[in-house]
């Protein structure tokens, strides 16, 4: 049977669900699976007739340059990709349904391991080249390579043929097949709940990418990160470093929508990016968090689209290496944190009085379908307790010496923090960590401040070779998906490596399993308690602090039209029906 829609039960996960930001939830979780609180379904756009027009300015505050789907970390560079590349078929704007975008329409076979897709004749590359299916099977020949090094080998690895083509011992590759210019073919290895949404990555051009590419040599790829080629409404006009990504309309583009003909992706200084909003200097600030700044562009009269983050600002701990990977260590710290006294104090809308943000004792998403009251009720609390943190550390064996720092086995607990300069939030937690952690605690703290994309190195692209560097460090992540198998890659050992996404490095067997086996099941309901039993280990085990969970607000200015965003549908999606008006 042909669908030209999937729905929910098979294909909640999205690829590439967890990005980096620099900065950045607790909110009732939806009862049903991909139910977005706070959000209402926009009504149908009336586009703007003629051409595409306007410049939209957006404010961000990092970009590393690199605009490779294959290859970036970083939420800021992946605007940039999600603008310039199109995958085959996308989620809607609840987030519960797939969409075709270079996808016509598509086959399942009963078992759900074979899906066949059939392209559009008409989708060509921003050089004007023709997109088919075999640069769809080149793209994932790529992620597959024994040689790739980035971090979405995640997306193939359920493939067919994936663990030969990957180790070297064959060139030949059944997981993904072209039946001529315009149908190929995804057979996975085993029927899994997960298997569409990793046919969903952006298609990349083999003609432009796979210059002097051969197998196992994947490296002339990065060597094009900067100067990207896709299919999508955009193209990169100009990137200047630290400065601002101009991007213009991509005259090839054969999409609907788009009708806005370039989009500047400002720099701006989190101090001052509300005020280069008020001048008009940037159109747009996504994600804004803090209190304050809501309130200066509501007073002002901007637009404001408001809804829960799946996503949060965290504590990520080293769990290889030093003090950390101890679990009593970890846990002594989460009681040490007064993580609620923060968000109370931070996140406080000084015109209502409520907080907009909340604390939890687990990982996944404020809009996961796997949470619910009862489940949350059974994890351990971590409310701030500095004698329960101490009591831990004595009988772990780390104990206070004449100077109040503690010692185990000659060793001292000693934590190196990698922290980004001048960071508002950072700037309000590292005081607390230096007060509960070092003086109460009696942890001796080494803060080493680094920019954004030293820490992306340290956790990272060069994680293996930095491991014994650091003890913690705090980002914040967004989380694509309702589906609890979103965090699979950052908690399956499998995972663990440098351009990998377990930055804790966080090994668990049966995590593994549980992990494994979920995937696996079609039904969300019968999945559910698989996934309880992980949030539950993790719970105990605590490689990650979530911070805060916040609600997030897109603060704009009101000749922006039609500019719906939710939950699982930020700003580079909701392009696609806005409009300037002049």
């Amino acid at each position: 049977m042909t669908k030209k829609r999937i729905g929910l039960l098979l294909a909640l996960t999205l690829v590439m669900s967890v990005v980096f930001t620099a900065c950045s939830p607790k909110e009732e979780t939806p009862e049903t699976p991909g139910e977005t609180p706070g959000t209402e379904t926009p009504v149908e756009p009336e586009e703007p007739s003629g051409e595409p027009s306007g410049t939209l300015k957006v404010g961000i505050t990092e970009a590393s340059g690199n605009f490779n789907p294959a290859y970036y970390s970083s939420s800021y560079d992946g605007y940039v990709v999600d603008l310039v590349f199109e995958g085959l078929a996308t989620l809607n704007f609840e987030g519960d349904e797939y969409i075709p975008v270079v996808a016509k329409d598509w086959d399942i076979s009963p078992d759900g391991k074979v899906i066949t897709f059939n392209l559009r004749e008409d989708v060509v590359f921003s050089d004007g080249e023709p997109l088919t299916a075999n640069d769809v099977v080149w793209t994932y020949k790529l992620l597959s390579d024994p040689s790739y090094t980035g971090r979405y080998g995640s997306v193939v690895k359920d493939l067919e043929g994936y663990e030969a083509y990957a180790a070297g011992e064959t060139e030949e590759f059944p997981g993904v097949v072209a039946d001529g210019d315009y149908k190929v073919t995804f057979t996975f290895a085993e029927g899994k709940r997960t298997n569409f949404a990793n046919t969903t990555f952006a298609i990349m051009p083999e003609h432009y990418y796979g210059e002097g590419v051969t197998y196992k040599n994947t490296a002339p790829v990065e060597e094009k990160s900067a100067a990207p080629v896709g299919s999508g409404p955009y193209k990169l006009d100009n990137f200047t470093e630290a400065q601002f990504i101009y991007l213009v309309r991509n005259d090839n583009f054969k999409g609907e929508g788009y009708m806005i003909k370039e989009i500047l992706l400002q720099f701006v200084d989190q101090s001052t990016d509300i005020v280069q909003l008020m001048n008009g200097e940037v159109d747009l600030l996504n994600g804004v968090i803090e209190p304050a700044k809501i309130k200066e562009a509501r007073d002002g009269g901007y637009s404001i689209n408001e809804y829960p983050r799946s996503g949060y600002g965290y504590v990520n701990f080293n769990t290889e290496a030093g003090p950390t990977a101890e679990v009593a260590v970890r846990q002594a710290l989460t009681y040490a944190f007064d993580t609620e006294s923060f968000v109370n104090s931070y996140y406080k809308d000084p015109d209502s009085g409520l907080v907009l943000a909340s604390t939890q004792n687990h990982p996944f998403s404020q809009i996961s379908w796997v949470m619910s009251d009862e489940l949350v009720s059974s994890l351990i609390d971590y409310s701030y307790d500095i004698e329960k943190a101490k009591s831990i550390l004595d009988e772990a064996g780390w104990v206070a010496g004449a100077d109040g720092i503690r010692a185990k086995d000659g060793k001292l607990l000693e934590l190196n923090i990698a922290a980004m300069p001048e960071h508002d939030i950072l700037a309000t937690l590292i005081p607390m960590w230096e007060k509960s952690w070092g003086q109460e605690l009696g942890v001796k703290l080494n803060i080493s401040y680094l920019e954004f994309n030293t820490i992306l190195d340290y956790v990272i692209y060069n994680s293996d070779a930095n491991v014994d560097k650091w003890s913690l460090f705090f980002l914040a992540t967004s989380i694509t998906s309702a589906d609890p198998d979103s965090i699979y890659s950052e908690f399956h050992s499998s995972d663990v490596g440098s351009g990998k996404d377990n930055t804790s490095r966080y090994k668990n067997a049966e995590v593994d399993r549980l992990l494994d086996e979920a995937r696996k099941i079609m039904d969300p309901e019968e999945a559910k308690p698989l996934y309880a039993e992980v949030v539950k280990i993790l719970n105990e085990e605590m490689p990650k602090i979530v911070v805060y969970a916040n609600t997030y607000f897109d603060l704009y200015n009101s000749k922006v039209k039609n500019f719906k965003t939710s939950s699982l549908y930020q700003w580079t999606k909701a392009v696609k029906d806005a409009y300037i008006e002049e």
